[in-house]
């Protein structure tokens, strides 16, 4: 074992756990054991974790104060005591934040974070230590379904920390270099002219995994094929995650690194959420968060094997608890019940995006903006897109050429989608660059506008 990885896993880690009290690696431990829990004791432990949220809710945090749900309701069922809490859109909780404290917690022992900002306004909310180590835990429990561990050496394909000074920065950079085992390569700052380097910095660094969004991973690989013969490093994985990582991506990422490419869903206000294990499939971290899968318009239940937006109640944040939380994405439940690696926590079958990437068409009918992303893979000369409806009846494709672009393509790319977007008025541009947004994303397809029955409830 490396000698860094050895002092962090064997030194560090245990001196966190004497003078910080930090407990994730206890955490892991536990999660180790209840993600091979049978269904009926797994529900078990979500509903006695759910008490205790709902219990905190109606007492201490203001909000859910005025529910009119009692101490009886949540001890005869927990799960129709949540189901009676209206669904919390991010504006609603925007608008009125502080009302979600939990005003028995210790304003102190509250951490402060706050989203990336990538579909809009940033969301500014408060965790607590529990969450973020549960959180962690969550991660590497994944992580070491292929071998990784807390002091495996990686290198991140990241949004640069703008908002600190250059002093933090620097410090930032050598807590993550010797303290966890980590370089970062700039999203934002991905070159060609630097991909004799970033041959150089693999081959040396050696890393164990590439950790990074879904679109700056595959820009890096795409800046590696050429020349990926010369590549002397050997990964477990290329973990994706915060993006839909679509199919020609998985393969360029694979074909590049030869390695397993694997998927992870977080976000930023909702820790780690699902994690896909070595037979493809996306398990969920059931011990930490209920999801549940509602209809787009009606925001009720859907059944599994149909998509719908993502609402996610996080267990173990008694600081700033956020039940019903209306995420943005858009994901579908698996059908199967089982999965041969033998893990059995829940499954998703896909995540299929964000919210705003559901097309509203003029007859009323939703279309997922993926779609776009299927129908480029027959124009290799479109290097990159950006398909942004402005309103119900026109939308603008910007493309960037690559080797070979031709107006025809760029045309016959435009009808291809139109015919998916009936009585969208689609004007494709030609650009040099698609910019990636304040937290170092690039969307393919956004929808700048809210659903009429979703403004309406959140007004």
């Amino acid at each position: 074992m490396p000698i860094q990885k050895t002092l962090i896993e064997h030194l560090l880690y245990p001196a966190m756990e004497r003078i910080k009290g930090n407990r994730t690696r206890a955490y892991l431990d536990e999660m180790l054991q209840t993600q091979r829990l049978p269904p009926e004791k797994l529900r078990a432990l979500q509903g006695a974790r759910l008490q205790t949220l709902l219990r905190t809710c109606i007492t201490s945090v203001p909000a859910y104060r005025e529910l009119g749900i009692t101490e009886a309701d949540i001890e005869r069922d927990p799960w129709a005591a949540l189901r009676a809490v209206p669904i919390l859109t991010k504006a609603a909780f925007q608008r009125a934040s502080a009302q979600y404290c939990n005003t028995q917690y210790d304003p102190a022992q509250r951490i402060p974070n706050v989203t990336g900002g990538s579909t809009g306004e940033p969301v500014r909310f408060y965790m607590d230590r529990y969450t973020v180590e549960h959180y962690e835990a969550a991660r590497w429990r994944g992580l070491s379904w292929y071998g990784i561990t807390p002091g495996s050496r990686s290198v991140m394909l990241w949004g640069n920390p703008v908002e600190l000074h250059k002093n933090q920065q620097f410090t930032s950079r050598c807590k993550d270099r010797f303290l966890k085992n980590r370089a970062i390569l700039s999203a934002y700052e991905l070159s060609a002219d630097k991909t004799a380097y970033y041959v150089r910095f693999l081959n040396r660094y050696r890393p164990e995994y590439l950790y990074g969004y879904a679109t700056a991973l595959d820009a890096f690989a795409q800046l590696l094929e050429p020349v990926r013969d010369q590549l002397r490093v050997q990964l477990k994985a290329v973990v994706s995650t915060s993006e839909t990582l679509d199919d020609a991506q998985r393969a360029r990422l694979k074909a590049v690194f030869g390695c397993t490419v694997v998927v992870e869903y977080g976000a930023r206000d909702a820790g780690i959420l699902a994690y896909e294990c070595p037979h493809g499939h996306l398990h969920l971290s059931a011990e930490n968060v209920l999801m549940e899968i509602v209809d787009p318009i009606t925001w009720q239940p859907v059944a599994p094997g149909q998509s719908g937006l993502v609402v996610t109640t996080d267990l173990h944040n008694l600081a700033m608890p956020r039940l019903r939380y209306l995420l943005g994405d858009t994901a579908t439940l698996s059908l199967e019940t089982s999965c041969p690696c033998g893990v059995t926590l829940p499954m998703l079958h896909s995540l299929d995006g964000r919210e705003d990437a559901l097309f509203l068409l003029p007859n009323g009918k939703l279309v997922h903006g993926h779609v776009a992303n299927q129908l480029v893979r027959k124009y290799p000369a479109i290097r990159q897109f950006q398909l942004v409806q402005t309103d119900v009846c026109h939308a603008e494709l910007q493309l960037v050429p690559g080797d070979g672009f031709d107006a025809a393509q760029a045309e016959a790319f435009r009808q291809d989608i139109a015919t998916f977007l009936p009585g969208v008025a689609i004007c494709a541009v030609t650009v040099p660059r698609i910019e990636p947004g304040r937290s170092g994303k690039v969307r393919c397809s956004i929808r700048a506008f809210d659903l009429p029955d979703v403004q309406t409830r959140r007004s």
